[in-house]
């Protein structure tokens, strides 16, 4: 023990140095640490400025580029036959106008071209709803046809005419109305060469048929629904336009090349496009021009890396020995997401300058952490050395208590014998019931001692039964009665009929220690005690009142700690009792607590589970 008081003020000492060395350590390594943290969030805000400048007026450059080729999209929108000069993307409604494709209709048949050879041998096309714009368009033409094999040509004129005007007030199908037309066209210049004009108008200018109409010529018809007929049905039709042209002296150049553009694959996109995009890995640049339409062009990114790096050079924003750099991007990727790299050797050398003072100064945090360590390593031997003493204190104990308990039965026993044979001697008077009422102290104060050293220890787990409270109670208020020389008053409501799933053993010594301790601090005859037990909501509350003197303010908040005696009276005792209770109630999942305290007593207040309470009538 006198080891042990040596050792306390050295270990307390040790344990403060140490917290204050370690929060010393750690507050200088976390200056240390965002030290080096804004070291490199300047260098990267630097590199970063840098990419973002880069990306920027990348972005600025390919938008002008697109700006200026404006006049190019919308003429290639309304003119099928339009090839730019310089590669452009557009998309229309999800669908790539430019650079054209050859797209075409799925299928090796040719219902429009056996359509053409239908109308030149007089039929009517199958299918045709009777009174609908199709088959007035069909009767038209077969009527025209009638005029041709009659030789008719005041007719033949007139019903032209009708079908031009039939055109301007109804759109057909372009799959119906272009064979149909060719069909009749054909005929009619087998049948006499018509006015130049008007073969130009229906092959290639157009016809103006009203305000805010025209009818569209066959060529630029054919180019413009080119998806909607099987690639022979294409071939045959525009092979038909062709000779037709040529025979009226129309030009056809423009129409042939647009008929069959360079071989090219769509270019890929995503779905939505909000804004500008690198597309096919950097090949194109597109931008969204409206809610329908996205424009682009191609882009060489090693020529636009190089023209970038010279301007900022220009700038001062990047040195001879810097580089710049465009990484090819995967697929479509959004220029505000491209990554630029900068290559800067200035900034790689500030890095490395911050690193070096980052672990150089870590380096002295690290000595004196090692410092540290020793300290804890001596601390914590000198914490295990002081828990040893403790439990070899705590095993001497035990064994003592126990050792005890035999011998004390015995004295008691031969008081208890020595009690009988001297009743009726006056002269012994009651010197026998004191040895008995004081071995019994000494036993409850062993068995409290040997108790408390289980519980503490974790030795004690319950071991729970049903246990009534009632008989338990008048049980603890016997053994009590046979050793108190005041009287005992004993009051008790809500306790009959209630069984606790509990360790009977431990709720006994609870009950006996909190009962006996309001008879021990207790200076009033008769010792008036009172017991109620109730239901609160989840809880079944047990309250314990006295009339004994009370337990000071000031000693309140610690009087469940170990060891802790009251000091209302001259009574002895172990400062055990209302620990052992306080660790009862912990072992059942309940707690006690002081409800009031003062002159006229004290009440304590005892809240178990309402899951191990039972209650019958």
């Amino acid at each position: 023990m006198a080891s042990m008081r040596r050792l306390l003020p050295l270990a307390i000492a040790l344990g403060v140095g140490l917290l204050a060395l370690l929060w010393g350590l750690a507050a200088l390594e976390g200056i240390v640490i965002d030290e080096r943290a804004q070291a490199r969030a300047g260098i990267e805000e630097q590199r970063a400025t840098l990419a973002e400048y880069a990306r920027r007026t990348l972005e600025l450059r390919l938008q002008a580029r697109i700006l200026e080729h404006g006049e190019d999209y919308e003429r290639a929108l309304v003119d099928p036959m339009f090839q730019p000069n310089e590669p452009l993307l557009l998309v229309v409604d999800d669908q790539q106008r430019l650079p054209r494709l050859p797209d075409a209709a799925p299928g090796l048949d040719t219902p429009a071209w056996d359509l053409v050879q239908r109308i030149r041998q007089r039929q009517l096309p199958p299918g045709l709803e009777l009174g609908s714009p199709s088959m007035r368009r069909a009767e038209l033409g077969l009527e025209m046809l009638d005029a041709i094999d009659r030789g008719e040509r005041g007719e033949i004129e007139g019903s032209m005419r009708d079908i031009l005007r039939h055109r301007a007030s109804f759109v057909l199908d372009s799959t119906y109305d272009l064979p149909l037309t060719l069909a009749l066209l054909d005929e009619l210049v087998a049948f006499g060469p018509p006015a130049p004009t008007l073969m130009k108008g229906l092959l290639r200018d157009g016809f103006d048929a009203g305000p805010g109409a025209r009818l569209q010529p066959l060529q630029r018809t054919l180019l413009a629904r080119r998806s909607r007929f099987t690639a022979p049905d294409f071939e045959l039709l525009a092979a038909r336009i062709v000779a037709l042209s040529q025979g009226a002296g129309v030009p056809t150049e423009d129409f042939e090349r647009a008929a069959h553009p360079p071989a090219s694959a769509p270019v890929p996109r995503p779905s939505s496009i909000d804004g500008p995009m690198l597309l096919g890995g950097g090949a194109w640049a597109l931008v969204p021009y409206s809610p329908s339409q996205q424009r682009g062009i191609a882009v060489d990114l090693a020529e636009l890396e190089e023209s970038l790096a010279d301007e900022m050079r220009r700038r001062g924003l990047l040195l001879d020995e810097d580089r710049f750099a465009l990484p090819p991007p995967i697929g479509a990727t959004a220029l505000a997401t491209l990554l630029v790299e900068i290559d800067a050797p200035r900034l790689r050398r500030a890095w490395d300058e911050a690193e070096e003072r980052f672990w150089l100064k870590t380096g002295f945090v690290a000595a004196a952490a090692s410092l540290a360590l020793a300290i804890v390593v001596l601390s914590l031997m000198l914490q295990r050395r002081r828990h040893r003493f403790v439990e070899l204190k705590s095993d001497f104990v035990a064994t003592v208590s126990h050792e005890l308990r035999t011998p004390l039965a015995s004295i008691r026993l031969m008081a208890e014998t020595l009690q009988r044979r001297t009743r009726d001697l006056p002269a012994a008077r009651d010197y026998p019931a004191r040895i008995v009422r004081d071995i019994d102290g000494l036993a409850f104060l062993v068995e409290n001692i040997l108790s408390f050293n289980r519980l503490d220890k974790g030795r004690w787990q319950p071991r729970r039964g049903e246990v009534s409270l009632e008989p338990l109670v008048d049980e603890v208020l016997e053994d009590l009665e046979s050793h108190v020389s005041a009287e005992i008053r004993l009051e008790s409501e809500g306790l009959r009929g209630v069984v606790l799933h509990a360790d009977r053993e431990l709720l006994k010594l609870l009950l006996r220690n909190l009962l006996k301790n309001a008879c021990t601090y207790n200076e009033r005859d008769p010792i008036e005690l009172e017991l109620v037990g109730r239901r609160e909501g989840p809880r079944f509350v047990i309250e314990v009142a006295d009339n004994g003197v009370g337990i000071p303010a000031a000693e309140q908040p610690r009087v469940f700690d170990d060891f802790r005696r009251g000091t209302g009276t001259r009574a002895r005792g172990s400062g055990l009792g209302l620990s052992i209770c306080r660790k009862t109630m912990e072992a059942h999942g309940g707690r006690i607590r002081i409800a009031s305290s003062g002159p006229q007593g004290t009440r304590f207040t005892l809240e178990f589970p309402a899951t191990m309470v039972e209650t019958s009538p």
